[in-house]
């Protein structure tokens, strides 16, 4: 009966490390987060996996992603619970991670893009289309900003002195995050 228990303990601790193994196998080939993060997604899953089965249910998943501080709607929820579970099988780890990479991996704030279009335009506030091209962005993402950045005529700037066309790219970024 004793060797019985001891072989329990012994069994449960193998799935617990082949799970925390399994775990940062996943976690190791995320390499859009940094290791802070995954440390903060894989201790914010690990405690809301109550029965230890290494996936989340529905109301484990809506109380991981509140302790993080995201909260959706009870619909929405149950529409992205649904989504992973069909995609992965069962809410797991990887399925947990992808969705914390999805979630956080494009939220770049006005303040960010503000200070990097004022890295481009070496602190004016404007920029040029030389400032654009010198900052090695794609002539798509030049041209999408020329035609929807206010144009304002900068003296001075051109060549020879003349007056050049440049971007009000401090009231585009209020009109965008507005």
């Amino acid at each position: 009966e004793d060797l019985q228990f001891e072989y329990g303990l012994v069994e449960s601790a193998v799935i617990k490390k082949l799970k925390f193994i399994d775990n940062q196998i996943v976690s190791r080939n995320m390499s859009n987060l940094t290791p802070a993060q995954l440390e903060q997604f894989e201790s914010t899953f690990r405690y809301f996996d109550h029965d230890e089965t290494n996936t989340l249910t529905l109301a484990e998943l809506t109380a991981a992603l509140a302790s993080l501080g995201i909260v959706y709607s009870d619909e929405d929820m149950a529409t992205i619970h649904d989504e992973l579970v069909h995609a992965y099988g069962a809410l797991t780890f990887e399925a947990f991670i992808n969705l914390m990479v999805d979630i956080t991996e494009d939220q770049m704030s006005s303040d960010q893009l503000r200070d990097a279009f004022r890295g481009i335009s070496n602190d004016k506030p404007f920029v040029t289309e030389l400032d654009l091209k010198v900052a090695m962005l794609p002539p798509v993402a030049i041209d999408y900003l020329k035609s929807t950045m206010p144009k304002v005529t900068v003296n001075g700037t051109g060549a020879n002195g003349e007056p050049a066309q440049a971007y009000d790219f401090e009231t585009w970024l209020d009109g965008v995050f507005v």
